[in-house]
């Protein structure tokens, strides 16, 4: 973590603080990597996002070719 960061100068009080604090020392390798790369997940979760509302709306195709071809114009 960084030199003066709340994950090293915190000193545990018996609150839930002590959990985030000590899983955040726990996983800091993962925690430094997720910030400092230029990769996310963002686009994938949005195309989820939306074969699911898609799905939603979809309800009762009796075709399933339609809602495949739904997908791939929405996800085009």
């Amino acid at each position: 973590m960084l030199p003066n960061s709340p994950a090293t100068t915190y000193e545990p009080n018996g609150t839930a603080m002590d959990i985030t604090i000590a899983t955040l020392k726990r996983h800091k390798v993962a925690v430094l990597s997720a910030v400092t790369s230029p990769y996310s997940n963002g686009p994938i979760d949005g195309v989820n996002r939306l074969i699911k509302s898609l799905k939603r709306s979809c309800f009762g195709f009796k075709n399933q070719l339609n809602f495949f071809k739904r997908i791939y114009q929405i996800t085009a």
